[in-house]
């Protein structure tokens, strides 16, 4: 029978904040996605997401900014360009040598009488148990504790990448009903429709087909061509407790990317507090 592996903090959610915080424990922490996204909260949203170039950060933080800069992801005013920080944070997990389980849920959590948890996963292999001392959750919706999301959680959105064919870098029209946003690059243009903390996502994808098929005459020309892999939410930003050595700290809740990185270099002393 094979040993429990055990790991100084269990982080859930590859997010900018969690890959950060794991940088500051190397082979003691072990990163788990429940997708197989790098930065999702970012990433696979589309969401409006500035980076502030005059805010001071870590130098890790820093030399994350500088590299995004130097590959031309970050526009004049901040705006990002979402799909180029994927090879990026796949880079610092590789040089840094991180343990990330992607693909990989977190079906069970329980505390030792000892101190600490044993953490229940299920992935492609199988089902495993793994010792942690403590648990960071990263991610928008809490995986490792849902209910403690919902009085934290006070909006979502589904976003939509759309594009003019025979004018990709023309903006779309202002129409009160239809929020829209640009990424990095002129013809990078995403709407937003905010749905119900409840929705599913196959509600939330139907709504949006539905409102996009019925679109005012000025945006026939924008087609929809990709919908986000995940939700945008609106979720309080800081450190809530759910046990003593559990706290949740949704990436989700900042607006920089570089911003949420730059807490889980500085997050360290909280997550080792006794």
């Amino acid at each position: 029978m094979s040993k429990t592996e055990q790991y100084t903090v269990l982080i859930a959610g590859a997010t900018f904040t969690g890959l950060s915080l794991a940088c500051n424990y190397g082979k003691k922490a072990m990163v788990v996605e429940r997708t197989g996204a790098v930065g999702p909260e970012f990433t696979s949203t589309f969401c409006k997401a500035k980076i502030d170039r005059a805010q001071r950060v870590s130098e890790r933080s820093s030399a994350l900014r500088e590299e995004a800069e130097m590959r031309n992801m970050i526009g004049e005013d901040g705006a990002i360009h979402w799909p180029a920080f994927v090879p990026v944070l796949h880079q610092l997990i590789s040089r840094e040598q991180l343990e990330v389980r992607f693909l990989t849920r977190i079906i069970e959590v329980k505390s030792q009488p000892s101190g600490g948890f044993e953490v229940t996963l299920m992935n492609a292999a199988g089902l495993s148990k793994v010792i942690a001392d403590r648990i960071v959750d990263t991610t928008s919706f809490c995986d490792t504790s849902w209910s403690s999301s919902q009085e934290r959680l006070h909006g979502k959105r589904l976003c939509a990448m759309i594009y003019r064919p025979d004018a990709p870098d023309e903006p779309p029209p202002h129409i009160e009903e239809y929020a829209i946003h640009r990424g990095r690059f002129c013809s990078e243009w995403v709407t937003c429709l905010t749905v119900r903390v409840e929705d599913s996502w196959a509600e939330a994808r139907a709504q949006l087909l539905s409102i996009w098929s019925n679109r005012p005459e000025p945006l026939f020309p924008w087609q929809l061509v990709t919908i986000a892999d995940a939700f945008d939410v609106e979720v309080d930003p800081g450190t809530h407790p759910i046990a003593h050595g559990w706290i949740w700290h949704p990436s989700a809740a900042y607006s920089d990317p570089i911003q949420a990185f730059d807490v889980g270099s500085r997050m360290k002393l909280e997550v080792t507090e006794p």
